[in-house]
């Protein structure tokens, strides 16, 4: 009887134990398929393991198909969903979200990609800040900030990232701005290729060489009515109309660096590029 007993409690135990490591497995899951792209969509078998960290105060992101304020009749970039920071108080709200643990070993040159809105409300816009981290316990580092005044979706494209990345987050931080979204966070090895971007977007706009000195040049598979160039923290520094397929800007006036170049097209689509100028 206590022999029967005892062997009931260790199969409870055993059992017990095997759902606590199904959970942890669960809790813990990496991403170790790349390239890798979170939809935010309701079938993402990623979204659930999305996480927040409330840096000031604790307005969280949301996953929906309508922006908490603005972007009236905006949809998705892509399916029906998007990731939305509501930034529908007073306060400077700042919140990350964090992406599912990456197992990026095999990425010897890893990148970001992704499409955001952030459009402004009364000239202010929402502060818009990239991160990474090498393990859990590591600090974040800071890949990109900016304050980007962008209403329609603005793809920003193979942003490099170190070896080994652990995790990326998106933060937002409330600037009195309406709400920010995020769509499709792609995360690729190195430069994505042709056929990748077409999964991102149906439009292409090339820009050589780059590094850059003094002209850039552009080609489009339809027609490009206008290019800004924007510094690192997301300031417009230069815009030209160009109202073509292809042609060159002049960009020797700008110092050396790193800047984000935008291109729209006549139907609306904006497509951007990392251009380092010397």
């Amino acid at each position: 009887m206590k022999t029967s007993l005892f062997l009931k409690l260790m199969m409870n135990r055993q059992f017990f134990s095997f759902l606590l490591m199904l959970f942890a497995i669960g809790f813990n899951a990496q991403v170790s398929t790349f390239p890798w792209t979170e939809t935010f969509e309701d079938s993402s078998p990623t979204r659930a393991s999305w996480t927040q960290i409330y840096e000031t105060n604790n307005v969280s992101w949301t996953f929906t198909s309508a922006a908490t304020t603005g972007s009236i009749g905006v949809t998705a970039f892509a399916g029906t969903k998007f990731a939305n920071f509501p930034a529908n108080t007073a306060s400077a709200d700042k919140t990350k979200l964090v992406s599912p643990p990456l197992n990026s070993a095999g990425l010897t040159s890893p990148k970001i990609s992704f499409y955001l809105i952030n459009p402004q409300q009364n000239g202010n816009a929402n502060w818009v800040r990239i991160y990474y981290r090498m393990s859990a316990t590591d600090p974040w580092s800071t890949l990109m900030g900016f304050q980007p005044p962008f209403a329609s979706w603005y793809l920003f494209a193979n942003i490099g990232m170190p070896p080994n990345i652990y995790q990326v987050a998106i933060e937002c931080e409330n600037a009195q701005g309406y709400s920010t979204l995020i769509d499709n966070v792609t995360i690729s090895n190195d430069v994505l290729s042709s056929k990748e971007i077409s999964k991102l977007s149906n439009t292409q706009i090339k820009y050589f060489p780059n590094p850059v000195k003094d002209i850039l040049n552009f080609k489009g598979d339809e027609r490009i009515q206008e290019i800004s160039i924007y510094d690192e923290l997301g300031k417009k520094i230069q815009t030209h109309n160009v109202e073509g397929n292809e042609g060159s800007i002049n960009v020797s006036a700008l110092s050396n660096g790193m800047y984000i170049v935008s291109g729209k097209t006549e139907n609306g689509e904006i497509k951007t590029f990392k251009m380092i100028k010397k």
